[in-house]
C-alpha cells in the first residue's frame, strides 16, 4: 500500500535494468546532496513507496554501494540512516580561466574544499634539457591539476571523478579540444598532453570509475544556469570573458551535435566580408567580439597586461558606465554583431531563454536591444518579444560548479559506480 504522498513506480514493467537505475539515481543523489538517510526519509525524498526503496536499498548494500551509519534499536539495522560507501570521495575539476589555471577539489556533493591556481602570466620559468622557457597554459593547467591530485592523496580522499574544462569544442573519440581560445584553434588532445605533463595521473586515472571527462566550459557554465532556473528545459548560453562561447540546453541536456561541434559561436560567420578569422573562415564572431579585441580597442590592452584580463573587463564595464566613448563605443560595436548572431541562431533553436554570462551580463540591455532590433512582426509582433534575456545567475564559479553537477550525475546513473 502506498502512503499519503508517496508515488508507488512500478520495478516490474519496463526493462528492468533501466528501471532500477533510475530509481537508485534518485536514492544516491538524495544521499550525494543530503548526507545520511533512513529509509523512510528516502522513501519520503524521491517519491517512491517503501517496498521500492527496501528493494533497493537492500541490493545497493549487497554490492558495497550504501553501508548503515549506525546500530539501532531494532538490531536487524532497519531503522539506521544510510550513508554512501564512497561519501569520501572527491571530484576534481581543472579549467583554464580569464587569468588562471584552476584545479578545484570538491565533495561529491559538489563543496569546494581546496583550490590551486597559477597565473597565466607567470613570469617563473620551467627548465627543460637545461633550457629554460616561460610555460604555456597546457603546462600550469598541468601544474594545478598535480597539486590537486597530490592534495587529495595527502587527506586520503579517494578521487571518483576527474573533469577537465576547455573553452573551446570537443569532438571525437578519444575527445580533443577544437578551437580554443586559450589553446589554439587545431585540434589537441588534452588529456593527453595533461598525462604527459603529470605523472600522478596515471594512477589516478588506473582506479577511476569513469574515463577523465574533457568537457566544453560553456556547456558546464549552461548547465549551471540550467538548475538555477526551474522549470527551464531549453536554453541558449553565452558568455565573452575568456573567449566567445555558446552553448545549447536541449530538455535539460547539452546540445552537443553529431560531432562534438554545436553552438560554436565563437565561429559563426557574421560579418559579411569579414577580417580573416584564426579558424579560416572571415567575419567569425571572435573577430569582432573576443574580450582582448573589446579591451584593444577602448584603449584597455595595456592595462589588461598589467592587471590580467578579468581586471580589465570590469573597468571596461565601469568606463562603459561612466558614458567613456571609447568604451562605449568599442563595446557596442561588439553588442551590434552579438545581437546579429542571436537573430540568427534563435530562430533555428528557439529557446525558452537566453542566458548571458560574464561580463556581457552587466552589459544586457545593449545585447537585447541590438537582437530585437531585427525581429518578426508575426502575431501582432509576438514573436519578437520572445524569448526571454536574461543574465546568467549561477556565478563567477559556474562552469565549475555544472562540472561538478555533470559529474555526479554521471556517476549516481550507473549505481555500482560508487561500491566503496
Amino acid at each position: 500500500m502506498t502512503e499519503v504522498g508517496e508515488t508507488s513506480v512500478p520495478t516490474t514493467t519496463g526493462p528492468l535494468g533501466e528501471v532500477h537505475r533510475e530509481q537508485s539515481a534518485r536514492v544516491l543523489e538524495h544521499l550525494v546532496t543530503h548526507g545520511p538517510a533512513t529509509r523512510s526519509e528516502l522513501a519520503t525524498a524521491t517519491g517512491l513507496g517503501r517496498g521500492a526503496i527496501a528493494g533497493l536499498t537492500a541490493r545497493l548494500l549487497d554490492a558495497g554501494v550504501l553501508r548503515a551509519t549506525t546500530a539501532d534499536a531494532s538490531g536487524d539495522g532497519r531503522t539506521a540512516p544510510l550513508t554512501l560507501a564512497a561519501a569520501d570521495h572527491v571530484l576534481v575539476t581543472a579549467l583554464l580561466g580569464a587569468d588562471d589555471a584552476i584545479a578545484t577539489i570538491s565533495t561529491l556533493g559538489g563543496e569546494e574544499f581546496a583550490r590551486f591556481t597559477a597565473p597565466l602570466s607567470a613570469v617563473a620559468e620551467l627548465h627543460e634539457g637545461g633550457e629554460s622557457h616561460l610555460p604555456t597554459p597546457i603546462e600550469l593547467l598541468a601544474v594545478v591539476l598535480g597539486r590537486a591530485l597530490a592534495r587529495a592523496d595527502r587527506s586520503g580522499h579517494p578521487i571518483a571523478d576527474v573533469s577537465v574544462l576547455v573553452e573551446g569544442s570537443v569532438a571525437g573519440r578519444p575527445p580533443v579540444a577544437v578551437a580554443d581560445g586559450r589553446l589554439g584553434v587545431e585540434p589537441i588532445d588534452v588529456i593527453g598532453e595533461l598525462r604527459a605533463r603529470t605523472p600522478a595521473l596515471d594512477e589516478v586515472e588506473a582506479a577511476l570509475p569513469l574515463p577523465i571527462s574533457l568537457t566544453p566550459l560553456a556547456v558546464a557554465a549552461a548547465m549551471a544556469e540550467h538548475a538555477a532556473l526551474s522549470g527551464v528545459g531549453d536554453l541558449l548560453y553565452l558568455s565573452g570573458d575568456t573567449s566567445v562561447m555558446g552553448a545549447v540546453i536541449s530538455s535539460g541536456r547539452p546540445m552537443l551535435g553529431a560531432h562534438g561541434l554545436a553552438a560554436m559561436f565563437a565561429h559563426l560567420p557574421v560579418v559579411p566580408d569579414g577580417v580573416r578569422c584564426e579558424c579560416g573562415q572571415r567575419g567569425c564572431l571572435a573577430t569582432v567580439a573576443a574580450p582582448a579585441l573589446v579591451l584593444e580597442r577602448a584603449g584597455l590592452g595595456d592595462f589588461a597586461a598589467a592587471h590580467g584580463q578579468q581586471t580589465a573587463l570590469a573597468e571596461l564595464v565601469a568606463r562603459i558606465e561612466a558614458a567613456d566613448d571609447r568604451a562605449r563605443w568599442s563595446w557596442l560595436d561588439a553588442a551590434l554583431w552579438i545581437g546579429r548572431t542571436l537573430q540568427i541562431v534563435v530562430p533555428a533553436l528557439d529557446p525558452a531563454v537566453i542566458v548571458v554570462g560574464g561580463y556581457w551580463a552587466s552589459l544586457i540591455g545593449d545585447i537585447e536591444s541590438a537582437f530585437r532590433s531585427n525581429r518578426p512582426t508575426l502575431g501582432s509582433g509576438a514573436l519578437a518579444t520572445i524569448p526571454a534575456v536574461a543574465a546568467a545567475r549561477a556565478g563567477t564559479d559556474s562552469a565549475l560548479a555544472g562540472a561538478r553537477r555533470q559529474a555526479r550525475e554521471r556517476l549516481v546513473s550507473e549505481p555500482f559506480l560508487l561500491a566503496g
